[in-house]
Formats: structure tokens, sequence, C-alpha cells
């Protein structure tokens, strides 16, 4: 019975959070239209693979050029990057998942979930709930999108392996969803953490670009100096973005193992979770 009213307890804040998204129509929008515009201005604009076609000489570099094998299997950047933004939608959208506990602590309704008599715990996973689904959903539609581009003229599009099947569609969603539970699980222990807005807007900031740049999301890690692939190859958003190519472009060249991008993604997952909740309890009062 106990478990049962924890789950309900769970469940009914997790739907409140998620109305709160739907109704605010602005905060989906603002969401997208970030990795749009990189899909639609920088994936669009920097194409490798026709600047410098395979098999080409390098001025004064590498003797011969393969792009399908150093880009992770793709026909082309667009395709390439499209695969790691699925990934960063669901960094961006992390990132902001925890202001509505901001919003809830200047409004008093934070002082009254304390006050109330449920698990501590279940504050921050019905969060961390919420703020999956609504990361997933929204991967969802950046998927579509770049799908979709392929139909506009002039355009480049997102272009599948011939062998992609329902279970690589699993196996993408499933790296999603683990990389989603990560993200969610530590932003939300930061915004428990951090009671003044402005001061999370910083740390957020501080943490967005560093992340998604010193990962494998938008160039190969084989490209970048050694400091700086040694600190990619052990991000999070490399390991979902290296499981995605390998289920979308059936990688040639993978930087690890299947399995260990999925492993490695559950083990960050699964550990950040239980944190956030051992630190709420903590941050907010025993209980």
């Amino acid at each position: 019975m106990k478990g049962a009213n924890v789950v309900r307890q769970t469940w009914t804040l997790m739907i409140r959070e998620l109305k709160h998204w739907y109704r605010v129509k602005i905060q989906i929008f603002m969401a997208l239209i970030q990795p749009i515009v990189w899909l639609g201005l920088f994936g669009q604009a920097f194409q490798l693979n026709k600047l410098i076609p395979t098999g080409d000489q390098l001025p004064g570099s590498l003797p011969q050029f393969n792009f399908s094998l150093m880009f992770a299997g793709a026909p082309d950047y667009f395709s390439y990057m499209a695969a790691g933004m699925l990934a960063v939608i669901v960094l961006f959208t992390c990132m902001f998942g925890g202001m509505s506990i901001v919003w809830d602590r200047r409004f008093g309704f934070l002082n009254k979930l304390r006050a109330s008599p449920i698990p501590r715990g279940v504050i921050p996973v019905s969060r961390i709930g919420a703020t999956v689904i609504r990361a997933m959903i929204q991967m969802l539609i950046v998927f579509v999108i770049a799908l979709l581009f392929a139909y506009v003229p002039g355009l480049t599009g997102l272009t599948l392996n011939p062998a992609f099947n329902a279970l690589d569609f699993v196996g993408l969603f499933l790296a999603m969803l683990l990389l989603a539970i990560a993200f969610a699980s530590l932003f939300t222990t930061i915004a428990l953490a951090i009671e003044n807005q402005e001061t999370l807007f910083g740390v957020i900031n501080l943490l967005n670009l560093p992340i998604m740049f010193a990962s494998a999301a938008l160039f190969p890690t084989t490209l970048m100096p050694d400091w700086l692939k040694t600190v990619a190859n052990y991000n999070p958003l490399t390991l979902a973005v290296d499981a995605a190519r390998i289920f979308i472009f059936h990688n040639p060249n993978p930087i690890y193992n299947l399995w260990i991008d999925l492993g490695g993604l559950a083990l960050f997952a699964f550990a950040l979770l239980a944190l956030s909740v051992v630190l709420s309890k903590k941050l907010m009062g025993a209980k």
C-alpha cells in the first residue's frame, strides 16, 4: 500500500509539471527553435562532404579523406550532425527542466510540498520524470523534422541507413532515454541546491557549451586535439551520439562498442538518479 501511494504521489506531481509545460506554448516553441535553427542554418551551410569529396587530396594534410568512415557512416554532414542534435535537444531540455523548482520555491509551493506527508524522494523523481518525458517528445519532433528536410527543395535531410528498422529505433530511443534520465537528475539536483534564479541561469550557461562542444555531437573526436579528445570520449553526450549513430547509420567506425555506450549511459543515469534522491533529502530536510 505504501509503495502504491508513492507511485500515485509521484504520478500526480509529474502530471502537474507536464500540464504547466504544454499550457505555455511559447516554452515548447523556444525549446525547439534552437536545434531547428542549428539544423536549418549550420547543418545546411557546413557540408564537409561536399567541400572535400571522398578520395580527394587534402592540401598539406591526409592523403585520403574517407568521409563515411570518419563521420560514423553518415552519408553527409547534415545527417551526422542531425544525429548529434537529438542528444543536444535532450541536453537543452534537461538543463531547463529544473527551472520549475525555482518558481515553485518563489511562490511557496515547494514549502507546501515539504510540509506535506510525502517522501522527499517523490519531489525530485516527479520532476525528473516530467523532464524526461518532455525531452523525449522534443527529441522525436527534431528527429521527424530532420527527416522532413529531405523533402524540402534545396535542403539536405537526415538520411537513414537502408537497413534501419524498428529495433534500431528502439535502440536509439533507449540511448536518448538514458541520457535524459542522467541529465534530468543532474540539473534537478542543481536546481534544488541553488535558490537564486540568476545563479541557476549562470550555472546552466556555464555548463551548456562545454558539454555540447566537448563531445562528438557536432564533430568527430578524431579531429580534436588529444586533451579535448580525452575529455570528449568520457562525455556522456558522446556515448549517446555514438550509440545513436550505430543505430542510424550502422556506424562502421564507432568510438566504443554499442554495449559500452549503453552500459556507460545506464550507469551514469541510475547513479545520478540515486544521487538526486539522496541529496534531495538533505537539501529539503530528510523524511
